[in-house]
């Protein structure tokens, strides 16, 4: 029997990342989609079902405040799973998210490779991805963007701003392949498996 799924990101390339990584899972079947906090309680009052897959801050929603909309979630709709997949790397908030009885708490940077096991957690032991795992414990190291050179900070920013490597690389009198080796070896340090999920980082740390 699939289960019924329901996925929530103002972020359209999200969506269809989250979308993607699901395709090849016949248990599970994608029957909504939202792009903000009032679309996905309107879904839930017309489609039922059986998992929320969410981004944590929704700006343009009216409600943007993540630890309340999971509340809600949980009160109005306790027998629907939740994993909630987010860029935030606020250790007292991420905890208060897992104290709420999350099945998953994904990080953006790996959601293609973390979220097939996160479908297949349990509220008991729910899945969380290592990058957000190290930030929960002091004692393990972090990613950060004060690890990338200053080089690699550029690319990233030009890269947020639209430009291709081929731009970047006549922007800054670099080669195609030094150039497509520095945004490698930024995606590498913190922790990002595509170019989806690193626009979205560089938008949502301010690097653009």
């Amino acid at each position: 029997m699939q289960r019924k799924v329901i996925v929530v990101d103002d972020h359209l390339l999200t969506l269809i990342g989250i979308r993607a990584s699901l395709s090849s899972d016949s248990t599970l079947q994608i029957v909504g989609e939202a792009q903000d906090v009032e679309g996905l309680f309107q879904l839930l009052a017309e489609q039922p079902c059986d998992l929320v897959i969410t981004d944590l801050m929704m700006p343009h929603s009216q409600q943007a405040d993540g630890i309340r909309l999971i509340e809600q979630l949980r009160r109005r709709h306790p027998a629907v799973a939740v994993i909630v997949v987010t860029m935030l790397n606020n250790p007292a908030l991420l905890a208060s998210i897992l104290k709420l009885g999350v099945q998953g708490l994904i990080s953006k940077r790996g959601v293609q490779g973390d979220l097939q096991m996160a479908t297949r957690a349990s509220l008991a032991k729910p899945f969380i991805s290592p990058s957000i795992r190290h930030l929960l414990d002091p004692g393990q190291p972090t990613t950060e963007v004060e690890q990338l050179s200053p080089r690699e900070a550029e690319v990233l920013r030009l890269y947020g701003a639209g430009l291709s490597v081929n731009e970047i690389a006549l922007h800054l009198n670099r080669s195609k392949q030094t150039i497509s080796s520095q945004k490698s070896s930024a995606m590498r340090k913190l922790g990002l498996d595509n170019n989806a999920s690193l626009y979205l980082y560089i938008q949502e740390v301010g690097l653009a």
